[in-house]
């Protein structure tokens, strides 16, 4: 992912970030899928941005993290659809990819008891949410 983040020259802010309770290799998959869904899906027209944020969930105990783009973006009224498999938006023509990705998404945050959506805007970008479970502390220190 580094070469196709410096061929498009990709600015990407973040915050601190949570450690978070759950499969190290299924969350990398989540985090990897999202961020290769905000530079696939960016803009030719403005540096490609993705800016990466945390808070606390209104349940203790979990993180709600957003992934945010200036991409193209997309009609709010796909945003429940674009997590069903094989669903895509743009032709294969325009943008490579099998409709996978973002299924794949909600299929790893669902095994870890957790939401994900989606918001977008044509011409303006993207937004991810998920919600997942917060380590404990007793976890990190192997209690």
């Amino acid at each position: 992912m580094e070469v196709p983040i410096r061929q498009k020259n990709v600015l990407i802010n973040h915050g601190a970030l949570p450690v978070l309770h759950g499969s190290p290799v299924l969350l990398y998959q989540l985090f990897y899928n999202l961020l290769n869904n905000a530079l696939k899906f960016s803009s030719n027209h403005v540096q490609p941005q993705i800016h990466l944020s945390f808070r606390p969930d209104r349940v203790p105990g979990w993180a709600r993290i957003e992934v945010r783009d200036n991409g193209i973006g997309f009609e709010q009224e796909y945003a429940g659809h674009i997590f069903e498999t094989f669903t895509r938006l743009h032709s294969k023509d325009v943008y490579e990819g099998s409709g996978l990705g973002l299924a794949l998404c909600r299929k790893i945050v669902q095994r870890h008891g957790g939401e994900i959506w989606a918001q977008g805007e044509p011409g303006e970008g993207a937004a991810f949410t998920v919600i997942l479970p917060l380590e404990r502390e007793t976890e990190r220190r192997g209690a």
